[in-house]
């Protein structure tokens, strides 16, 4: 087994409800295969108590052959107005990967939000 890597999109706000493009990942020069994928939400100010959640992430390539790959955005509830992120919960996959390959995520929200929501999605990799 080789190294290990991980890399992920930054925070990127999301449009509720609706696909959105929210970072591109490239792998490495010498990586063999996506061992792991992740998808975690990041709560605005403005959210309410009574909203919680959820989403789609979907992975797309023009390097590599993901279609269809979607997994579920973890899913929060806010208890009070605030900020709040929950620890990723990674998603074990064993999927060739092809070096260099750039890897597009993209967010659907399942529920509108008055907040200010942002998500971030990350790969894990072996080389």
């Amino acid at each position: 087994m080789g190294q290990t890597h991980f890399d992920c999109t930054v925070a990127t706000a999301e449009g509720s409800t609706v696909e959105t493009l929210i970072g591109t990942i490239t792998l490495s020069s010498k990586a063999k295969k996506i061992v792991g994928v992740w998808a975690t939400s990041l709560g605005g100010d403005t959210l309410t108590s009574t909203e919680a959640v959820t989403g789609i992430c979907r992975l797309d390539s023009d390097s590599m052959n993901l279609a269809p790959f979607k997994f579920p955005l973890d899913q929060f509830s806010m208890l009070t107005g605030g900020s709040i992120a929950l620890p990723a919960h990674i998603i074990p996959v064993d999927i060739p990967a092809v070096p260099l390959a750039q890897i597009n995520a993209y967010i659907t929200i399942d529920d509108t939000t008055t907040g200010a929501l942002k998500c971030r999605v990350g790969l894990m990799y072996e080389e």
